[in-house]
């Protein structure tokens, strides 16, 4: 969908609007579940942790003075429930479901990048799949991240270096043999 046309949805749904709420649901809803499901490790409760940030952009939306900013806002009220539960998690004593229960279907499809992404620290995991897995811009990243944009790209440029090292460490090696080789000739 365009920018333009969930600028309008967004204007629409500002003024009360139930089937422009339908539509900017449907549109935004497999890719923030999929976002939480990540967070919160594969538990259950990403599907609630989703519901709770709509019903906070509910209560909000007349707040919200641009509609270009509404991804970014809604991937940041996602993100903000998770903090909220991952806090009271570990707040709160909790039982331990059997390894049964744990292995039955999972709510979404195996996850691409957990293998090239293993290394990385929990930012720079969030930072990858926000950009490349949720295709959203750098500026809305730095908008729910709440960094400056010019953190995003330069992360997501040592994060690329690295990608790049763990593919193809042999054609980087020899890279960086020749150019020391040729700065030992100087």
């Amino acid at each position: 969908m365009l920018q333009a046309e969930l600028d309008l949805l967004v204007l629409s749904f500002q003024q009360g609007d139930k089937s422009a709420l339908t539509v900017l649901y449907q549109h935004f809803q497999r890719d923030l579940l999929r976002f939480a499901h990540w967070q919160v490790q594969g538990h259950r409760v990403a599907a609630d942790l989703v519901q709770n940030a709509r019903l906070q952009v509910l209560k909000r939306v007349h707040r919200l003075e641009d509609p270009a900013v509404f991804t970014s806002w809604l991937y940041r009220a996602v993100r903000w429930e998770v903090l909220d539960w991952q806090k009271q998690a570990n707040q709160r004593l909790t039982e331990v479901l059997a390894e049964a229960e744990l292995l039955q279907a999972p709510l979404l499809p195996e996850d691409d990048f957990a293998d090239c992404l293993s290394g990385f620290s929990a930012e720079d995991q969030l930072l990858v799949r926000l950009f490349y897995q949720h295709e959203l811009a750098q500026q809305d990243i730095a908008l729910i991240l709440q960094i400056p944009h010019g953190t995003v790209k330069s992360r997501l440029h040592r994060v690329r270096q690295q990608l790049a090292a763990q593919i193809r460490p042999d054609k980087i090696q020899s890279a960086e043999v020749k150019e020391q080789q040729g700065e030992q000739h100087e």
